[in-house]
């Protein structure tokens, strides 16, 4: 009978274990499952479908189990210290990821988690939607971060360093430009550089009292070596470093310092690291990867490159939409070259600009070569005879053309753009604008410098010499399909640093800098929790 009381005890306990203890322990995981549920809800996140579903997913993973707990507790501690020591120098702010109080330890865990998540996120695809007035291609376009998958890999202690090279932008512009905003906050520092006053032009071989002033502001931005911070003639020397610095900044590189390279000397340092942050955070909207061809628009620098192989093949000017019809940023393609396009007048263009000339001139479509399209070609109705422009109201009436010919609006190309909003690239019958420095000129379409060359470069090497010389034999319209679509990207950047590290920026022509640093402090402003209670 003793022999048996091992066994007899040992089945009375497993029973013990199947009857009671299993369900015991099914109700405690739905208990804490349910109380990390109610964590993820009240946690104060910053986009609660995004964050939430990531949250979960991550949870789920771990059957409910506590990811900071133990011994992760200490490592917990250390990511959250890495982030913020991290995040300066990726433009971001490092109080964003200050760690809200937890009223117990699974809210703890929970907040733990949605810092070190809203961290991720912000690296990975930035803090701020990127719509299209603060210089993104729609907010719809955000790209997608495994938020899950990346808090799975810290709990898992791998290293910090590299989940963030996993997920931040790898283009040679982000870093670039990451590291350019390191040398602006040391500049920022150590105060800035010095205003210098405003009065009479700057000019080469002159002497005024405000030139040392100009010196030390063009040494603190390493435009004029250190040490020459002495005298008051404007020299040769001092006059090569305002070239730098004019062209650096989109200037006419003339060395005269006039009204707009004082306005642009006397931006603050801190100004321009906040213009880099901005620009740093377009960079997180990008796609991952611009494909090995392609076409690059940058509107603020009304400028154009395109990408053959890797490798830039063409720069050229463009000149781009004014402040009343701006460009805007978008992610599309090209898959056709008209040739000797008609120009169909857009309804806007008609009624605010078309209408009151005609009411001044009635003559008007005649001298500017433009038809009524609903009457036939070249009847008196196509040029508008006979109608009282006067007593037509707000409204044009009819549907303008201009047809192919030196005249046309659109030049002798028109490179098509998918679903564009009716924004293409084009040639130009007025070649003078792309002399100037400001070039924001057209009602939103891209207006190219060289559009033979591109035409011949898109069209391939048959194409090569003769599209000229066929456009000219043959005035008719016609279109030509490339035989590879082109990936075309219109961005608006408005900080970069080139190949020698040397910083870049130009005017925010459509304020939308200015809305992106706004929607950026307001992101950066940490979420605050009330206790809820919870253990």
């Amino acid at each position: 009978m003793l022999s048996s009381r091992p066994l007899l005890f040992s089945l009375t306990m497993g029973l013990a274990v199947l009857g009671w203890e299993a369900p015991s322990q099914a109700q405690s995981t739905a208990e804490t499952q349910r109380r990390i549920e109610a964590a993820i809800t009240a946690a104060p996140l910053a986009d609660p479908a995004l964050e939430g579903k990531a949250l979960r997913d991550f949870y789920r993973g771990r059957q409910g189990q506590a990811a900071w707990s133990g011994d992760n507790a200490a490592l917990a501690q250390a990511l959250l210290a890495q982030i913020r020591a991290m995040a300066t120098a990726q433009g971001l702010e490092p109080a964003t990821y200050a760690l809200p109080g937890g009223a117990g330890e699974v809210d703890s865990d929970v907040l733990i988690s949605a810092t070190l998540l809203r961290f991720g996120r912000d690296l990975a695809i930035g803090g701020v939607l990127p719509a299209r007035n603060v210089g993104g291609f729609g907010a719809e376009t955000r790209g997608e971060f495994d938020g899950a998958r990346f808090l799975k890999a810290l709990a898992e202690g791998k290293p910090l360093a590299e989940q963030m090279e996993a997920i931040s932008p790898q283009y040679v512009g982000y870093i670039r430009l990451r590291d350019g905003l390191e040398r602006a906050r040391a500049i920022a520092a150590a105060g800035g550089w010095p205003t210098i006053p405003d009065g009479a032009k700057l000019v080469p071989g002159e002497t005024d009292e405000r030139v040392p002033l100009l010196r030390r502001r063009l040494i603190a931005s390493g435009d004029l070596a250190d040490g020459l911070a002495e005298g008051k003639i404007y020299d040769a020397t001092l006059a090569e470093a305002v070239k730098r610095f004019q062209a650096r900044h989109g200037l006419d590189p003339d060395a005269t310092v006039g009204g707009k390279t004082l306005a642009h000397l006397n931006v603050p340092a801190d100004a321009r690291v906040r213009q880099i942050t901005a620009n740093l955070e377009r960079w997180r909207w990008m796609p991952r990867s611009f494909g090995r061809h392609h076409v690059a628009v940058n509107i603020a620098a009304q400028q154009m490159e395109v990408v053959e192989d890797g490798s830039v093949a063409m720069v050229m000017r463009v000149v781009v939409g004014d402040t009343k019809h701006p460009t805007p940023s978008m992610n599309t393609t090209m898959s056709s070259v008209v040739l000797n396009p008609a120009w169909r007048v857009p309804t806007s263009i008609a009624n605010k600009e078309i209408l009151p000339k005609l009411r001044k001139d009635p003559n008007y479509l005649t001298s500017s070569k433009l038809q009524i399209v609903d009457y036939p070609e070249g009847s008196p109705e196509s040029a508008g005879d006979g109608v009282d422009w006067n007593a037509i109201g707000k409204k044009f009436p009819y549907r303008l053309r201009q047809p192919p010919g030196p005249d046309n609006a659109l030049g002798q190309l028109k490179f098509n753009l998918t679903d564009s909003d009716d924004i293409y690239m084009h040639d130009t019958p007025n070649r003078r604008a792309f002399s100037r420095s400001y070039r924001a000129l057209s009602h939103g379409c891209v207006r190219l410098e060289r559009p033979v060359e591109l035409g011949e470069l898109m069209l391939g090497a048959r194409w090569q010499g003769k599209l000229a010389h066929d456009i000219n034999a043959n005035r008719s319209t016609r279109t030509l399909m490339l035989e590879r679509t082109i990936p075309v990207y219109l961005m608006y950047w408005t900080a970069w640093a080139d190949e020698n590290g040397n910083l870049h920026f130009r005017d925010d022509l459509y304020g939308h800098d200015r809305r992106l640093m706004t929607a950026l402090e307001r992101a950066r402003i940490p979420a605050q929790r009330p206790a809820s209670g919870r253990s």
